[in-house]
C-alpha cells in the first residue's frame, strides 16, 4: 500500500457517529505508529481534507471534502441520477432503499430513502461503510465487479457481526457464486439481526458493476412473495438506471432478469 493510500485511508474512519477522531484513536484504528499517523494527519490538514476542533484538537473532515464533493456531483451527477430511481422504489415498496458504490473497505452510500409506512423499520446510517462480505450490496458488487476486488476481500479477516455472518472465505465465495447464478444477492441477518436485504448491481460502459441498488426490510416482512417482488423491481430498475448512466448490463443477466 502506498503512502498516499495509507493517508487517504484515514478519511474512511469518519462517520456520522464518529465525526471527530483524535490522534490516539487514529493510532488505535490503524497499524501505524504515532509519528507516521501524525505526519499523515498533518498532510491531510494542510491540503484541507481535515481540520482540527480548536477545543479538543480532534480531527474532523475539512472544507476540501465539501468542495470536491460538489465538483464531482456537478460534473458527474451520479447521485442525482440514482436518486430518482431510489425514490420511486421507496414510494412503491414502502421499505428502505439505498444505492451504494465501492470503496476500499466496503460499500459507501450514494443515496438512501426509507419509504416505510410502518412503526417497524430498519435502522440505517448513510455515513456507514457496509462490509463487502456481510451485506447484499457488498456481495452483489463482488459478484459483478473486478476480480481484484474479490482477491482483496479474500485476503483479509472476516469480522463477525451476527451469528449468520460468513465465518470463512469459502462461505463468502459460495455467496458470490449463488449471486452470479441467479442475478441478485440475498442476505438474511448477516450484518444486522432481524434485517434481510436483496441487492443487484448497476453497470458502467464495460458491463462492470459500478455500484448497487438494495432494499432492506425487517426479517418478519421478508416473505417469499415480498422477496420475489423486490427481486423483480430491483432488476428492472437496475436496467433502467444502467441505461440512464450510459452503461451496459451483461448479456448473461439480461437472459435471467425480468424485462423492463
Amino acid at each position: 500500500m502506498s503512502t498516499i493510500e495509507r493517508a487517504l485511508g484515514l478519511l474512511e474512519h469518519f462517520s456520522s457517529q464518529t465525526p471527530e477522531i483524535g490522534l490516539s484513536d487514529f493510532k488505535r484504528l490503524t497499524d501505524f505508529d504515532k509519528g507516521t499517523t501524525h505526519r499523515y494527519l498533518t498532510a491531510l490538514k494542510e491540503c484541507g481534507f481535515l481540520e482540527q476542533n480548536p477545543s479538543t484538537k480532534a480531527y474532523r473532515l475539512g472544507p476540501a471534502v465539501i468542495r470536491l464533493s460538489a465538483v464531482r456531483e456537478k460534473t458527474v451527477p451520479l447521485v442525482q441520477t440514482v436518486a430518482q430511481y431510489v425514490d420511486e422504489l421507496a414510494a412503491e415498496l414502502h421499505e428502505l432503499v439505498h444505492a451504494a458504490a465501492p470503496q476500499a473497505r466496503g460499500m459507501s452510500m450514494l443515496y438512501a430513502v426509507d419509504g416505510g409506512n410502518s412503526a417497524t423499520r430498519v435502522a440505517f446510517d448513510e455515513a456507514e461503510i457496509l462490509p463487502f462480505y456481510a451485506t447484499s450490496s457488498g456481495i452483489a458488487q463482488l459478484a459483478y465487479g473486478p476480480a481484484t476486488m474479490v482477491e482483496e476481500v479474500m485476503g483479509k479477516g472476516l469480522e463477525r457481526f451476527t451469528r449468520h455472518t460468513p465465518q470463512n472465505h469459502e462461505a463468502v465465495d459460495e455467496l458470490i457464486g449463488q449471486t452470479r447464478a441467479r442475478g441478485y444477492a440475498s442476505v438474511d441477518e448477516s450484518y444486522e439481526a432481524d434485517v434481510c436485504s436483496v441487492a443487484v448491481p448497476f453497470f458502467d460502459t464495460d458491463a462492470m458493476a459500478r455500484g448497487t441498488l438494495a432494499i432492506a426490510t425487517p426479517a418478519a416482512r421478508m416473505t417469499e412473495d415480498m422477496r420475489r417482488t423486490i427481486i423483480t423491481r430491483l432488476t428492472q430498475t437496475s436496467q433502467a438506471l444502467t441505461k440512464s448512466l450510459g452503461g451496459r448490463v451483461p448479456s448473461q443477466l439480461l437472459d435471467i432478469w425480468p424485462p423492463v
